[in-house]
């Protein structure tokens, strides 16, 4: 198993590198909003650019998110992008022409626009009046 002490030098020399552009799917809650604070944390201390776009439903619970990663990483750039539902493949594409637009209009300087971080762990969106968790009660 891979040393802890290893992954952090890791991250941090890969902070270091360059600017970095991380899409979260599902980054308001659980898994996503997690890693957006870690992202932060982590480059906060020792990044050279952070641009993030936290791809979910709730707005309130985005704007505590980034208030929060702004305070971690001050040089960082967080932007939230409102999606409906993500199973329409209308809508992805709507969020995706959207973050490349940001990004064409920020990264100009850095050629064509990409992204380094993919995390994609939206929630699930259930029909059923039964079910109203993701996972069965412990």
């Amino acid at each position: 198993m891979v040393q802890l002490e290893a992954v952090r030098t890791a991250n941090a020399a890969l902070v270091k590198a360059r600017p970095l552009v991380g899409v979260f799917f599902g980054g308001t809650a659980g898994i996503g909003e997690l890693t957006v604070r870690a992202l932060a944390t982590t480059h906060g201390a020792t990044g050279r650019g952070l641009r993030v776009y936290i791809v979910g439903r709730n707005q309130k619970a985005a704007d505590k998110i980034i208030s929060e990663c702004q305070q971690a990483c001050p040089p960082g750039h967080f932007r939230f992008v409102q999606a409906t539902d993500l199973s329409l493949l209308k809508e992805v594409d709507r969020v995706c022409g959207e973050i490349t637009q940001a990004e064409e209009a920020v990264g100009a300087n850095e050629g064509p626009p990409r992204v380094d971080f993919l995390v994609v762990s939206q929630g699930i969106l259930s029909l059923s009046p039964k079910r109203t968790r993701a996972l069965p009660p412990p």
